[in-house]
C-alpha cells in the first residue's frame, strides 16, 4: 500500500459520496410514498 495524497483523496471522496447517495435514495422513496 503506497500512501499518497491522490489515493487518500480518492478514498475519502468515495467514503463521503456513497452515504450521500444512499440518503438521497431514501429521501426519494419517502417522498414518493
Amino acid at each position: 500500500m503506497a500512501f499518497s495524497t491522490q489515493d487518500t483523496d480518492e478514498v475519502l471522496s468515495e467514503i463521503n459520496v456513497t452515504p450521500l447517495v444512499d440518503v438521497m435514495l431514501v429521501l426519494l422513496v419517502v417522498f414518493i410514498v
